[in-house]
């Protein structure tokens, strides 16, 4: 009987449950009430009034509740930290304290202007809730959002203030899904009333996926705004223009969805900086033609005029400062001063830190000034690589990993080769100066490029054809090639593996691989790099990736064993063409399609020889019955993908062990385009069902992906009234789980054509 009540949870057994603690209670209670009786009968004069006072029905009973309430609000509080922990995808406060302070005296053009005192007051129910401000790089966008933020639009009990700032230099600052997390965060942390339990609900059913769809935050968020008891609602969002592009266009639509629907006079604010490119300002022109949004352009003359007066005070300050450290006298403090403020055009990135540098033959455009700082360099080829290395980093690297990074080659056979080849963390610091000038800043201990417009000046079209040889050339601008640099990035990553891999035993580095500087980073990420390479079959990069991911080989044992502790899974008792498949690894899956090799008999357990994509190979199962097909649809690999189909031998509906197809978790994960591809093949039998009898229409329906739907549907082959093994449809779960567009496609689809 304990055991049935302690451990029964489901959701059948529940309201039993509640109905049996009620009823145990009672007969306790009557039992007690018994002895009680029995006891004063007995000993009526010495015990009577003790064990009445002891054994009070109602007190038990008024003790349980309690005890009920305590764990319905311990067990919240642990949904709602659950719930906080997932929406923190990124340390949001110190991004945001990484933009400049303010110079006293500035951003008064903008706090002023009736534009925005218009939208901060919001005067009548008609105003509008959007403000875009958008003005050309450096102009100090980011320093007036911080500005706002930490001094200006202050939280109060009737108004939560949430910011993000998007940065191309991280990947979870250039994401609408990361900036919709800790807006949320911010907001039910400010206003933990608008938490409602339906969110919470949502958390249990959906667990970790409730984070990285876009559409569900959005809702929540919109939900929050719409509660009675919500006050006013500001979202700050900087640099929009440094969102990646899907990101960006879903986060504009919501918006312009949001303000043209029946949400014009909501209590939800937006205020957007971005500079002024077309395709931001195409998004957002419906709203202004319905004056739905106020747009300040700080790039026309007369913001530009106003902007010019208020640089001339961040130019004073810097000069002031730079004086003082310098020991300049008046008259060259002064000359400094009227030269800076001579340049036409100029901006408050043109003052930061290049002031030292220009003092003499000073430059009169932005991107002669950087020229010159990078021609200065004391060693060009050096910097050259250093800046390959610092564009094109996942995240920025410290000052203990880039000297690594810059250090190791192929040629490398020791870890202790590698750090005699590396400067010390302080040396490296002054070393970074003399190579790259202010061209790169080190903030708490890393290392970035001065400012977004310097990444421009140097990274030039990542179409471009690109020669894997460092170039020599001494012109700057637009000399570093994304495809030239992710080779530089994926071949020290995966050189440095090898080395770290050869030099430790297991025990070395499951106890101490976050430890040795730069392992996590080169482990995370030379996938990435290498993905975005193209690499010759004769380069040693592609002899360190083939080794990293041979399940037979010690450096994959070291790999492997930190990739899983980083959160990524990898399959298991696998081949390396199931390895390179998962990972997306289309230049490796190429090689092995010519090539025959032995499955090793502790791998595969047959010990035969067959070519990797011929007859047996291309369709090898891991342990969960998953073929390299299966992976690469899975992750959504699609260069792969078109590989693996293109040899016309793999089984399109091979079953894992869950009887899921290959085709199931592409549209499970939303890959649209995958699901393009497997669709076109005209062999994939897409009514087929897993474990739990879902179909692939039941699943995207019940996941919300009105994409994946319209394919299904378009085939024309689709059964859209399947039931699964609780006899819900398409259409049921579509309704139940709110989402309206799937429902609409689901509807239509059943309408007869007029």
């Amino acid at each position: 009987m304990e055991n049935l009540y302690s451990q029964s949870q489901s959701k059948e057994v529940i309201p039993i449950l509640g109905k049996f603690q009620d009823t145990l209670i009672s007969i306790y209670s009557k039992i007690l009430e018994f002895q009680a009786r029995a006891v004063c009968y007995v000993h009526r004069h010495h015990a009577s009034q003790f064990l009445r006072d002891l054994f009070k029905v109602e007190s038990l009973r008024n003790t349980s509740r309690e005890h009920d309430i305590w764990t319905i609000t311990s067990a919240r509080d642990q949904r709602v930290k659950r719930l906080f922990n997932l929406l923190y995808t990124c340390p949001y406060k110190d991004r945001k304290d990484r933009n400049s302070k303010r110079v006293p005296g500035t951003c008064e053009w903008f706090t002023s202007h009736p534009k925005f005192t218009d939208w901060q007051r919001n005067a009548n129910d008609e105003s509008p809730g959007l403000l875009w401000v958008s003005a050309d790089p450096g102009c100090g966008k980011s320093a007036l959002t911080r500005y706002l933020v930490d001094e200006l639009l202050l939280n109060t009990t009737e108004r939560a203030v949430c910011y993000f700032f998007f940065k191309e230099d991280f990947l979870d600052q250039r994401s609408a899904t990361s900036a919709l997390s800790v807006i949320l965060r911010q907001l039910l942390i400010t206003q933990p009333r608008l938490l409602q339990d339906a969110v919470l609900d949502k958390l249990e059913t959906d667990g970790d996926k409730l984070v990285p769809y876009f559409s569900e935050l959005w809702s929540i968020l919109v939900s929050a705004s719409a509660n009675s008891k919500a006050g006013e609602i500001m979202c700050i969002l900087d640099a929009l223009d440094e969102c990646q592009d899907r990101d960006r266009n879903q986060l504009i639509s919501a918006v312009k969805d949001f303000y043209l629907g029946t949400h014009k006079s909501s209590k939800l604010k937006f205020f957007i900086t971005s500079r002024p490119y077309e395709l931001i300002g195409r998004g957002f022109r419906e709203l202004e033609r319905n004056s739905c949004i106020i747009h300040l352009s700080g790039e026309n003359d007369k913001e530009a005029k106003v902007m010019s007066r208020e640089i001339d005070l961040v130019i004073a300050r810097r000069v002031s400062d730079i004086s003082d450290q310098l020991s300049l006298e008046k008259d060259e403090r002064d000359m400094l001063a009227q030269q800076l403020t001579a340049v036409e055009n100029r901006t408050y990135f043109f003052t930061k830190g290049n002031v030292r540098r220009v003092m003499k033959d000073l430059p009169t455009t932005v991107d002669s000034a950087y020229e010159k700082s990078l021609n200065r360099s004391s060693d060009k080829d050096k910097a050259r690589v250093l800046l390959h290395i610092i564009t094109a980093a996942m995240r920025p690297l410290s000052l203990e990993e880039l000297p690594l990074a810059l250090a190791v080659n192929a040629g490398h056979e020791s870890l202790t080769a590698i750090r005699d080849d590396v400067e010390p963390k302080d040396r490296f610091r002054k070393t970074l100066r003399d190579l790259c000038g202010f061209f790169v800043v080190v903030v708490d201990e890393k290392a970035y490029l001065l400012h977004q417009t310097a990444k421009e000046f140097l990274v030039g079209d990542k179409n471009s054809t690109v020669n894997i040889n460092i170039s020599k050339d001494t012109r700057w601008k637009h000399s570093i090639l994304p495809e030239k640099s992710h080779y530089v990035l994926a071949n020290t990553c995966t050189s440095y593996i090898t080395v770290v891999a050869h030099q430790l035993n297991e025990c070395d580095f499951e106890e101490g691989y976050d430890k040795i500087a730069y392992l996590e980073y080169s482990s995370r990420y030379w996938i990435a790099h290498f993905r975005q390479t193209c690499v010759r079959e004769e380069s040693p990069l592609l002899t360190h990736a083939q080794r990293i991911c041979d399940p037979n080989s010690d450096v994959y044992q070291m790999w492997s064993w930190i990739y899983a502790n980083l959160g990524r899974n990898l399959p298991h008792d696998a081949t390396t063409l199931l390895i390179v498949s998962c990972l997306g690894l289309a230049n490796i899956v190429n090689v092995l399609a010519r090539e025959t090799v032995e499955f090793n008999s502790q791998v595969s357990g047959y010990g035969r020889d067959t070519t990797i994509l011929g007859k047996v190979g291309i369709d090898y199962r891991d342990s969960y019955s998953r073929t390299p097909l299966f992976w690469v649809s899975r992750n959504g690999h699609e260069a792969v993908v078109k590989l693996l189909l293109a040899t016309g031998k793999v089984d399109i509906d091979s079953k894992d062990s869950n009887s899921r197809i290959p085709l199931f978790w592409a549209a499970k994960n939303g890959h649209r385009t995958v699901v393009e591809l497997l669709l076109g093949t005209g062999k994939v039998d897409i009514d087929s069902r897993d474990s739990w009898g879902m179909t692939l229409l039941l699943l995207a329906a019940n996941n919300g992906d009105e994409a994946v739907v319209e394919l299904l549907l378009a085939t024309g082959k689709v059964d859209i009234d399947a039931r699964d093994s609780d006899g819900q449809t398409p259409l049921s779960w579509a309704a139940r789980n709110g989402h309206e567009a799937v429902v609409k496609l689901l509807q239509e689809f059943h309408q007869p054509a007029l």
